[in-house]
């Protein structure tokens, strides 16, 4: 597997997988991510900001990660094991046909190499509460819930970060 710098062409197969993602979501009651979001103008950002990073498995796009240091501005009322500055991870997804191949932990690996490669030590990151997959995926990488924040949902989201040293 390759992970690259995401591209416009990307995004087509991108928002297959986010769909597929969404319908997950939506049966087994979470939703993270519905049918207005996350959108194809959201990516497009991600890519013209160059932030979107393309995971290719068996020459195909198998997902992407975006890697900022955008923070929504609930983080303020969080509580991080450490200040900034900081790299945030958002929008990771793999094609569901493919899940189970480590690509979403290998896309984290990723995001924290880059933070390293920048010369930041912190990620940060959150996800529903309702998104246990999410949740476990964090954990098994290291990442420690410090706590919840409202967003734009009924239910909390959970802040979750990593020390980096």
């Amino acid at each position: 597997m390759d992970i690259r710098k995401g591209t416009r062409d990307d995004l087509k197969k991108i928002m297959d997988i986010v769909k597929q993602t969404v319908n997950i979501m939506e049966s087994e009651g979470n939703d993270q991510w519905n049918r207005t979001y996350p959108q194809d103008h959201d990516f497009l950002a991600d890519v013209e900001a160059g932030n979107l990073y393309t995971a290719i498995y068996d020459g195909k796009v198998a997902g992407s990660i975006t890697v900022d240091q955008t923070q929504a501005k609930e983080y303020i009322n969080a509580s991080w094991r450490k200040g900034e500055p900081c790299f945030v991870f958002h929008r990771l997804a793999v094609d569901p046909e493919i899940r189970g191949e480590g690509i979403a932990s290998k896309l984290i690996i990723f995001a924290e190499e880059h933070a390293i490669s920048k010369g930041i030590l912190y990620m940060r990151t959150d996800t529903y509460s309702l998104n246990k997959k999410a949740q476990s995926l964090f954990e098994k990488n290291g990442y420690v819930n410090t706590g919840t924040i409202y967003m734009d949902r009924d239910n909390p989201f959970y802040c979750y970060d990593k020390l980096l040293d």
